[in-house]
């Protein structure tokens, strides 16, 4: 009989976790977040600083990020409002009500286990589907569009890409901080950081938009055989799909290991470096195809 009850007990917590979360999910709005990141490659580590900007449907108490493994470094300045991490959430309590625009602004760290990968000099994500939320605090529910406006400090010498249009590269007690903005909203699974030594070539489509195409040093044989065809493919899809592309930018980095042949992150598709070549090994396997879907 005790055994029963405390099943009860722990079936209805449970229960009352899982209503809880359903009903902040579907009443919240995420609009913006003003995020400044912190990488550490030697810990393998992240933190940062986030201003998030929402609002709810119904009156509500509490709304929640996903965030896996994250710890709460700093509390909200605003009065009335609390954050606290739990094992895959941070949840911000407080007395929410609809028509009005909250803003909550904490500190975190973590240390991803997966998602946010190191390799020596590269930092690279990926977190198609949803997980993006193993070293961002965000929403895991595609249908949830946030603009995000990422800025990046690192070691100087290597550059920082983020989604959008690049504002600033400021420098600083041997780090270097690259902020970028975005005008739109996406899906949170689509913000992207690649950190690494890499150098860029700019060509600009047809209508105007500026295309960079990244590589490393040790590289520059490749660069034209790699990206060949990239602004030809460019014009192709706005020509013949009749809508212009819809951001400021478009960058495409080759990094180490990456886990599949690319991802087309808002504004900055990450792909293997295996695709690299030089004028030769382009007859046999070239980066054409995989920079076509990625486009």
């Amino acid at each position: 009989m005790l055994h029963s009850i405390q099943k009860l007990f722990i079936s209805i917590g449970v229960l009352s976790l899982f209503i809880e979360t359903v009903i902040a999910q579907t009443t919240t709005d995420f609009l913006t977040v003003e995020v400044q990141l912190q990488l550490n490659f030697e810990e393998k580590a992240i933190s940062g600083d986030l201003i998030y900007s929402f609002k709810v449907n119904q009156p509500t108490d509490s709304v929640f990020l996903d965030a896996h493994q994250m710890t709460i470094s700093k509390q909200p300045e605003t009065s009335g409002i609390a954050v606290k991490a739990r094992k895959e959430k941070i949840v911000i309590y407080g007395s929410f009500m609809p028509d009005s625009i909250y803003s909550v602004d904490f500190s975190y760290q973590a240390t991803p286990k997966q998602t946010l990968y190191f390799f020596e000099d590269q930092i690279w994500t990926q977190g198609q589907g949803k997980y993006t939320s193993h070293w961002l605090p965000s929403i895991d529910d595609v249908n949830d569009k946030i603009i995000f406006n990422i800025s990046v400090t690192v070691p100087k010498g290597v550059i920082a890409l983020a989604n959008g249009k690049l504002q600033t590269v400021t420098n600083k007690a041997g780090n270097s901080t690259w902020q970028y903005a975005m005008e739109k909203p996406m899906s949170s699974y689509l913000a992207a950081l690649a950190v690494g030594p890499f150098e860029k070539e700019t060509i600009y489509a047809a209508s105007g938009i500026p295309i960079e195409n990244y590589y490393l040093e040790a590289d520059l044989d490749k660069v034209e055989p790699t990206y060949r065809y990239t602004k030809q493919i460019f014009d192709f899809f706005e020509d013949e799909i009749g809508v212009p592309y819809p951001w400021e930018v478009y960058k495409q980095v080759p990094v180490r290991d990456f886990l599949y042949a690319g991802m087309e992150n808002t504004t900055l598709t990450v792909f293997s470096n295996n695709f690299m070549t030089d004028t030769i090994g382009f007859l046999d396997k070239n980066y054409v195809n995989v920079n076509a879907h990625e486009l």
